[in-house]
């Protein structure tokens, strides 16, 4: 078998869009976000004066207001609320993080919005950036179900029936076959990532128009605020990387298993349940965060006001450690998959 990387990423495309899946899958998407954007419209038709801006003006009776609010709850609130950083707490003074760089900056009020990890609020702003960010989480459950599937399929489905061991019995240089089927995964997903991108954002663009307000990002105390468009492109950014990190993740998983049915659970458990973060939650110990990978590929709770981060965690560990638990579960699916045996 020829050894180049060209053609054995060829034959996995090829594998990949069998039944002409990837045209398939195309279709889906295409659907789902047509459906979107009617239940949006229909919404905007019955909740025409519904905007979704956190209500960002008054700066300092809103200041004021979240602080006593703040106060009540953590007295009022349990030990273990107290270490591990809920919605409440973190949220109220990412908020107020917010309203403080506006008052100092003199932003117009009403002019910006908190960014919120909870895309669903996307219903009820009616602009292209809320219709885009909640289009997007819908079509990002598409993709990732995808790259589950199709690293599954494409490692453990080989193996259990024989095809891959037919293949080993060649002079196969089995680092470029691993980086094959990866990459190929990786490449379709990616892509698939950038088109849900796209569309989103051009039916976005047809239904509301280019109108809509800045959005606030805050990382601790550091608040940032950029234009939609702007705001768009860096939630695209976080997409991405999940991506690429789950294949990572997904194709460590595999290389534990020799079938496709327990691989494929085992993928689907890890990272749709979060089995890992439960453990953290019951820990409820400072920086415990930093040990799992899902509560670190969470890249949105480090920069929004309502998404949960564990203590002492924030975006600039998730990153550095994000990407060295990628470098762990490639090198153990490298190692694995040089001792499979025919």
């Amino acid at each position: 078998m020829n050894n180049k990387m060209s053609d054995l990423l060829y034959c996995e495309f090829y594998k990949i869009n069998r039944k002409h899946t990837l045209l398939k899958l195309a279709i889906a998407v295409v659907v789902i976000a047509l459906a979107i954007t009617a239940l949006s419209a229909v919404l905007h038709s019955v909740f025409p004066s519904v905007v979704i801006s956190e209500g960002l003006s008054d700066y300092d009776a809103q200041i004021a207001s979240l602080k006593a609010e703040m106060e009540v709850i953590y007295a009022d609130s349990s030990w273990i609320d107290k270490l591990i950083v809920t919605n409440s707490l973190a949220g109220y003074k990412a908020r107020i993080a917010i309203l403080e760089y506006l008052k100092a900056h003199n932003v117009t009020s009403g002019s910006t919005m908190a960014y919120t990890s909870n895309s669903a609020l996307g219903f009820f702003g009616f602009d292209v950036y809320s219709f885009t960010n909640l289009c997007m989480s819908v079509l990002m459950s598409v993709v990732i179900i995808f790259l589950i599937v199709a690293c599954c399929r494409t490692t453990c489905g080989e193996y259990a029936s024989g095809a891959m061991k037919m293949q080993f019995l060649r002079p196969l240089n089995k680092n470029k076959f691993f980086t094959a089927k990866w990459l190929s995964v990786v490449i379709v997903a990616e892509a698939l990532t950038l088109i849900s991108f796209f569309l989103s954002f051009i039916l976005g663009l047809i239904l509301y128009g280019p109108n809509a307000l800045n959005v606030a990002f805050v990382a601790g105390s550091l608040v940032t605020i950029v234009p939609p468009m702007g705001a768009l492109m860096i939630i695209l950014l976080i997409n991405m990387v999940q991506v690429f990190a789950l294949t990572q993740a997904t194709m460590f998983i595999c290389s534990l298993c020799n079938t496709y049915g327990k691989s494929i659970v085992l993928c689907l458990l890890f990272l749709f349940f979060s089995f890992g973060t439960w453990v953290e939650y019951v820990l409820a110990v400072p920086y415990v965060g930093y040990l799992g990978f899902l509560a670190n590929l969470d890249w949105s709770s480090g920069i929004s006001v309502d998404g949960t981060i564990f203590k002492g965690m924030s975006i600039w560990g998730m990153i550095p450690i994000t990407l060295l638990w990628c470098a762990l579960f490639m090198w153990f699916s490298y190692k694995r998959f040089n001792k499979k045996e025919v």
